[in-house]
């Protein structure tokens, strides 16, 4: 392990004592990049962007390009995969997230320009978004291995788990300072404001990323950036396995971002503000759990919180598919109450989804397993949402009664994912615990 891997063990107690871990305060300095990094994203990437496109005339297709840019963007970590021995992780990393804070400020432009037509301006848009995707898409390969190199294997789950608190913790500040300031009549320069308020989240996460341990040993890096055919990593069964799971889990995830959004905004005709608030409760609920299920998996492994959260999840999805076909009443307190509940499923999901990937990636060549698990995913994360969002045009105004089921073009999408999820609940079968870990069949 490299000088500043080992120094990870040295300890810190977190801000007020709040967050006790066994590394040191440099590596902590990620889970502050993280928090703001959380603000800046959650804007740019999530429901503000949405309801701004929405407001810019887009459709459900225009949504699902807009949702599969990060995805599609992120398989560029492949190749640069490649290009990561000629820098430091630090390095890397910076250059991109700095460069990528110039198109959220395009993007902030965008409201404010009452001299172009609605169509101009959501043009300008999805440029700044997919030169956004672009750079961010290449600089994301060196952070996995990058933590991998400074957080040795049997404090990973503890460390994801607050470093998830903190992204979850700015995103809930995020939704709930949108929230105010879209409230009432919408004006342009509001959507703006709140893109900056992503502006400034990320120009702070960049301060705190000068600050994180660097952990570049020579021998190690000549290790990790060793170039292996496809197949021969494909062959390794562990890996290849997790990742079939994750590929059927995206075709759930894919889409989450904005769909769900779309409806309740034209559908269930909740106004902007009301729909951040209720968003708000999808991060407030992983604050509540993440760091047990952090220590639970470093105890247990992953498998089992997989499986738990994932049945938990695909019951969430089940309520949505009884709300927007009419069996229940789309409310805000049913939205608060499916917001906070599958906010906790989906984090302990992506918690322990994580901590098996990277359990079960060997050090030779990690830079180039870990990208070849983000371009698969990835592919099928961008394509995903562009073909639901063809689906729900192309079903337009489809109302069938069936029985007590009002079957809406939202309904069939909340139908198709609730399936999805609990064929990905079966397909965890395949999955493979590392050794030096439990395994307790759970389902």
């Amino acid at each position: 392990m490299s000088e500043e891997g080992q120094s990870a063990g040295i300890g810190y107690r977190g801000p007020f004592g709040l967050f006790p871990v066994p590394y040191s305060k440099a590596v902590f300095n990620f889970h502050w990049f993280n928090f703001y990094n959380g603000i800046c994203f959650q804007i740019i990437l999530g429901a503000p962007i949405v309801l701004l496109a929405k407001y810019l005339g887009a459709n459900s297709v225009t949504l699902g390009i807009i949702e599969s840019f990060t995805p599609l963007m992120t398989t560029l970590q492949l190749p640069a995969a490649r290009h990561l021995g000629k820098y430091s992780y630090r390095s890397f990393a910076l250059m991109g997230w700095g460069s990528r804070s110039v198109f959220i400020a395009t993007s902030a432009i965008v409201p404010l320009l009452y001299f172009v037509s609605r169509e101009v301006k959501l043009g300008l848009l999805l440029a700044s978004l997919f030169f956004f995707n672009l750079i961010r898409g290449i600089s994301s390969s060196a952070f996995l291995p990058w933590i991998t190199s400074i957080v040795p294997s049997t404090m990973r789950g503890r460390y994801i788990g607050v470093d998830h608190s903190f992204v979850y913790s700015g995103s809930l500040v995020t939704m709930v300072i949108s929230a105010v300031l879209m409230r009432g009549h919408i004006e342009p320069w509001r959507y703006s404001l709140v893109l900056w308020l992503s502006v400034a989240g990320a120009v702070i996460s960049l301060l705190y990323l000068r600050l994180i341990p660097d952990a570049r040993q020579s021998e190690t890096h000549a290790a990790s950036s060793e170039r292996l055919p496809i197949l021969a990593m494909l062959s390794l069964r562990p890996f290849r396995n997790s990742i079939i799971f994750s590929l059927l889990f995206t075709t759930v995830t894919g889409g989450l971002s904005v769909f769900p959004v779309e409806y309740l905004r034209m559908q269930a005709h909740f106004s902007p503000s009301t729909i951040l608030a209720l968003s708000a409760a999808t991060f407030f609920a992983p604050l509540l759990v993440l760091q047990s299920l952090g220590r639970i998996v470093d105890v247990l492994g992953s498998i089992t919180v997989i499986r738990w959260a994932v049945l938990l999840f695909g019951t969430v999805l089940a309520f949505w598919f009884a709300m927007s076909s009419g069996l229940i009443n789309a409310d805000w307190k049913w939205v608060l109450i499916l917001n906070f509940t599958g906010g906790m499923g989906l984090a302990g999901i992506n918690l322990a989804n994580l901590h098996l990937g990277m359990s079960v990636v060997p050090d030779a060549g990690k830079n180039h397993y870990f990208a070849l698990t983000t371009v698969i995913t990835s592919l099928c994360l961008g394509l995903v949402p562009i073909t639901w969002g063809w689906i729900l045009d192309s079903l337009g105004g489809l109302d069938l009664l069936i029985g007590p089921f009002h079957l809406r073009r939202h309904s069939i999408y909340f139908l198709g994912i609730t399936i999805l999820c609990f064929l990905a609940l079966l397909m965890t079968r395949i999955l493979v615990q590392p050794k030096g870990h439990r395994v307790i069949e759970s389902v």
